[in-house]
């Protein structure tokens, strides 16, 4: 016998079946802003100056510029500034260089393999000093973004570039998106052929919010249609008012979390190699919630050149992280850091776009997490019936 649907699943149908249309009525234009505009750099620049330009202007990505072809040549990422920190650090531990020069003498250091299936991270057996600290600083300033991946055999396509057309409908670009297991795909103006924008997948979150619940009403008044609901009051019909709840099977996996006093070092290594999240709750010795530590807070890191923090508990980074925020006015007020399934999901993609690391924590009623969300996880509930053929 076939099971009867519930209010739910009536809901999310009908949700789905009005998002295919509100995605396939919208173009990439549409979705592009201001805050889409592209930031390049070109090869010679060196580790230091890349990662001024993601402290200085707050972006989440760069385009590599090849002089050689005239064209771009890959995406330089948070995840793959973090790694580049992250290998520098080790290597300047072991006293072995940076990168191997062009003197046929000269051999290639050893470096420690960064397997992405690896389970457990290199832990420091010595302090950092200011001595290599100095070295570490040096290395970042004179070696360029070249130089660093040719030294190591790395092609400067670490991130490919997943591109769509501007007048394309956002219906094939997130097919894209999901096909291709991306989470930004680079917009091609459709005369020049010029890259005009590059969309992540919070741009596409942001503009459904702006635009679905307008183009869902317009919708039902232009067919008169609304979701019935058998023997149901129907005011909690309306998609947008579908709950998070509902989808806690897949919510509940999602509970990775780390003790007080992991080694930050072991915390962004875990994050990028081994959880492949974009922010990580930090539990004390009851497992009780003392905050999230994100990718993006490794730029304060770099930003006060405290490499000595990489060798020091994750709940020093953690208050090092408050002391800063508090010097924003009002910043406690509008980030966002919690959800609970009783929102709907409307409520939690709104307060995910308002989160500065871009991720939200449930906490159960003994203050302990039991799962994180972040934008891809949201973008796989919204668009999670798309078909991908």
């Amino acid at each position: 016998m076939k099971r009867m649907q519930s209010k739910e699943d009536i809901i999310k149908d009908q949700y789905m079946k009005t998002l295919t249309c509100f995605l396939q009525d919208s173009t990439l234009y549409d979705c592009l802003s201001i805050n889409n505009q592209v930031t390049v750099i070109d090869q010679s620049f060196s580790l230091f100056d890349v990662f001024n330009v993601f402290i200085d202007t707050h972006i989440d990505e760069v385009l590599f510029w090849n002089p050689d072809v005239a064209y771009y040549d890959g995406v330089f990422t948070q995840t793959d500034l973090i790694r580049i920190i992250l290998k520098c650090y080790q290597n300047i531990l072991n006293g072995v260089p940076n990168v191997w020069g062009n003197s046929k003498i000269q051999v290639q250091p050893i470096m420690e393999e960064e397997d992405e299936d690896r389970t457990t991270p290199v832990h420091q057996k010595q302090l950092i000093g200011q001595e290599q600290i100095n070295k570490l600083l040096i290395d970042l300033k004179t070696i360029s973004v070249r130089d660093w991946f040719n030294s190591y055999g790395e092609s400067l396509h670490q991130s490919s570039l997943v591109q769509a057309d501007m007048a394309d409908n956002l219906n094939d670009a997130m097919k894209k998106i999901l096909k291709q297991g991306v989470t930004r795909i680079v917009v091609i103006d459709t005369e020049s052929r010029i890259i005009v924008g590059i969309l992540q997948q919070k741009d596409i979150l942001a503009f459904l919010v702006k635009g679905f619940s307008q183009y869902f009403h317009l919708q039902l008044s232009l067919k008169s249609h609304k979701v019935e609901v058998p023997h149901q009051n129907n005011q909690q019909s309306e998609q947008h008012e579908l709950e998070i709840n509902y989808f806690s099977d897949s919510i509940l996996l999602l509970n990775d979390k780390l003790p007080y006093d992991t080694n930050v070092y072991d915390v962004f290594y875990k994050l990028i190699y081994v959880f492949k999240r974009n922010a990580i709750p930090i539990v004390d010795q009851n497992n009780k919630f003392l905050g999230l530590i994100d990718r993006r807070d490794f730029q304060f890191i770099l930003k006060y050149q405290v490499f000595d923090m990489l060798n020091r508990p994750a709940i020093d980074l953690l208050n090092f992280i408050k002391i800063e925020k508090k010097k924003f006015a009002g910043f406690s007020i509008c980030n966002k850091e919690l959800f609970h399934m009783k929102q709907t999901l409307k409520e939690v993609v709104e307060n995910l776009l308002l989160s500065s690391r871009g991720s939200l924590v449930c906490l159960n009623e003994n203050q302990e997490p039991i799962a994180t969300l972040q934008m891809s996880d949201l973008f796989k509930i919204c668009l999670d019936d798309i078909e991908l053929e």
